[in-house]
């Protein structure tokens, strides 16, 4: 098994689930939201408890996320009206983000979460799926691309209800661990797609 496969697959689960939570409405700060993500919990006060740290590693810094300008929305229109509002179909933005990275010595695990909410527009007909790609860049110190990659996730909203909300973790695997540097490099997340593109 490679270094990646360090991470657990029970962790995983659990942070989904628990990313889900924090983006229907439960109330919690960037770092909150952080910590449910990657599987953290609160103490029995409410307070944040810190993040356990790896048995054989010390915590360590992990870069910011931003938003990729242009990209914080996916909108489908109906074939030929792109850009009116009232032949919408489908819309989805982000809601939350959560990072998390491991020491791994001469390299460093990544992992990206984001929560985002998908709602059916006036031509829009629930409990059809809907391809929405999400972009994740890593940017070094010299704004350079480390990696670039595409996720396209499958999200359909019940028949009956106008809106879900949907969770994805992102294994970025592992990554050269550049040092003291690694304090300027960042992550980037948008929707890969045009505004306005046609669908359907």
């Amino acid at each position: 098994m490679g270094k990646t496969g360090r991470y657990s697959n029970r962790l995983l689960a659990a942070s989904i689930l628990l990313l889900t939570l924090c983006a229907s409405g439960l109330p919690a700060a960037a770092e909150g939201v952080q910590m449910a993500l990657f599987g953290w919990g609160k103490s029995k006060d409410g307070a944040p408890t810190p993040p356990p740290p790896p048995k054989d590693k010390e915590p360590m810094f992990c870069p910011a996320i931003l938003v990729q300008p242009g990209t914080a929305a996916f909108i489908q229109y109906e074939r030929g009206k792109e850009g009116d509002p009232t032949s919408v179909r489908y819309q989805a933005n982000f809601n939350q983000f959560a990072r998390e990275c491991v020491d791994l010595g001469a390299e460093v695990g990544v992992r990206i979460g984001i929560a985002g909410r998908a709602l059916v527009g006036p031509k829009g007909v629930p409990g059809q799926k809907m391809e929405v790609p999400i972009r994740f860049v890593v940017i070094d110190d010299q704004q350079k691309v480390v990696l670039s990659r595409v996720t396209r996730l499958q999200v359909e909203i019940p028949p009956g209800q106008t809106g879900i909300t949907f969770t994805h973790v992102e294994d970025i695997g592992s990554l050269p661990f550049p040092g003291n540097a690694f304090r300027r490099w960042g992550f980037r997340v948008g929707f890969d797609s045009k505004p306005g593109g046609p669908q359907g």
